[in-house]
């Protein structure tokens, strides 16, 4: 998982980068993930620790309450863009979790100087396009993904 350890709290629960130490509660999250492979196979529906290992070069956070990881964000970056991700554990969701996750990339692709951020989910996933379109992304031709153009500050001389 990555580097740096920002760290952020409200209300009990903690969003922070994940660790390499955060392995085991990722994996536990996921095996009582429900549904399973609901957008383009993700969460998977097995083995998530290859998934996992596979992104662990990316900027990876976690949203945990006493100790329990119970969400997982991840930006994966190629040129100037990255692809967000966001997963809550539904026994977590609607509590502002994911917007809080999702923020925390959007702030993340900022700083990474990146100029958009852009994820995919099914349209059925109808909170998932509903927090998207609250923090500014739209759709566009695919109804399916959600982009944010990310205004990069141009410094004065």
């Amino acid at each position: 998982m990555s580097g740096d350890n920002k760290h952020y709290a409200v209300s009990g629960f903690e969003v922070r980068r994940a660790t390499p130490g955060d392995m085991a509660g990722l994996i536990a999250m996921y095996e009582s993930f429900e549904p399973k492979g609901a957008a383009l196979g993700l969460p998977p529906r097995a083995n998530p620790e290859r998934w996992l290992a596979d992104v662990s070069s990316f900027p990876n956070f976690v949203v945990s309450r006493e100790g329990n990881i119970v969400g997982h964000g991840l930006i994966c970056p190629e040129g100037e863009a990255a692809e967000v991700a966001v997963f809550v554990h539904q026994s977590e969701r609607s509590r502002g979790l994911g917007k809080w996750l999702l923020s925390t990339l959007v702030e993340e692709a900022r700083s990474l100087g990146l100029r958009r951020a852009w994820g995919t989910t099914d349209l059925e996933n109808v909170p998932m396009l509903r927090l998207a379109h609250s923090l500014g992304f739209v759709t566009g031709a695919d109804p399916e993904v959600f982009t944010l153009e990310l205004r990069v500050a141009v410094p004065t001389t």
